[in-house]
Parts: C-alpha cells; sequence; structure tokens
C-alpha cells in the first residue's frame, strides 16, 4: 500500500513540475530580451540649451535677467555685483511679475538654476527662457 501512494505523490508533483516549464522558459526568455534591447549608457555631455527659433519679440518683462557667456548676471540692464537672489529681496515681487531670462546659448543648463531657485524662492508663476542668438 506504500508504493501505490508513493507513485500518486510522485505523479502529482512530476504534472507540477512540468506545468512550470513554460512560466520559466517564458521568464528566461524576457531576461534575455531585455537584456539585449535595453542598453544602458552614462551621459558624459552636458545639456545644451537650444537656440531661439522665433523672430517675435517678447513682451516686456516687468524682471529681465541676461546671463553673459562669461556667467555673469545683467538684472533690468544694469550688471549686477551681488548674487541674484539678494538683488531679488530688495524687489518688491508678486506671483504675478513675469520673469524673462535670456540666456546665452553656448552655456550648459546649470547656468538657469540660480534663476529657477529664485523665481521658486518668490513663488513666481510666469518665467520665460530666451536664448541669445550669438
Amino acid at each position: 500500500m506504500n508504493i501505490v501512494t508513493t507513485q500518486q505523490h510522485n505523479a502529482s508533483r512530476n504534472n507540477l513540475d512540468d506545468s512550470m516549464i513554460p512560466a520559466i522558459n517564458i521568464v528566461f526568455l524576457l531576461l534575455i530580451f531585455f537584456m539585449l534591447a535595453g542598453h544602458i549608457e552614462a551621459q558624459d555631455a552636458q545639456l545644451q540649451i537650444p537656440a531661439s527659433s522665433s523672430e517675435t519679440e517678447l513682451n516686456s518683462a516687468e524682471l529681465e535677467i541676461h546671463i553673459a557667456a562669461s556667467g555673469g548676471y545683467t538684472i533690468n540692464g544694469q550688471a549686477s555685483q551681488q548674487s541674484l537672489a539678494d538683488y531679488m529681496n530688495g524687489l518688491v515681487l508678486t506671483p504675478d511679475t513675469v520673469v524673462i531670462c535670456r540666456i546665452h546659448r553656448d552655456l550648459p543648463s546649470s547656468a538657469l538654476d540660480p534663476v529657477l531657485q529664485a523665481v521658486q524662492q518668490f513663488g513666481i508663476k510666469t518665467l520665460s527662457i530666451a536664448t541669445e542668438q550669438h
């Protein structure tokens, strides 16, 4: 009687193993597919800001920031020796203030970080970014 019980137990175990083989095959095929199709590449190049393709002039702004190729700031036509946040602290800014940032096209996108932080700090809702045509 023990022999019959063992055979039935082995038969049900073999059926379970046989039903798992297609699932294991699919998992390995998916693994191979994603290993071949998904190529992860580290990007060493810095993100470059695109040149402006619009010929229309931007509307006049309440605050215009110009970032030169050297990284220096000109705010409303005046060169600023202090940081952008310090200069903006002296102004009366509301969330409705319009800010236009003109940046030299050869600067990396990280040059915009101080402008973005200052705009966020003062809760300004409208920021336009334009590249210079140099």
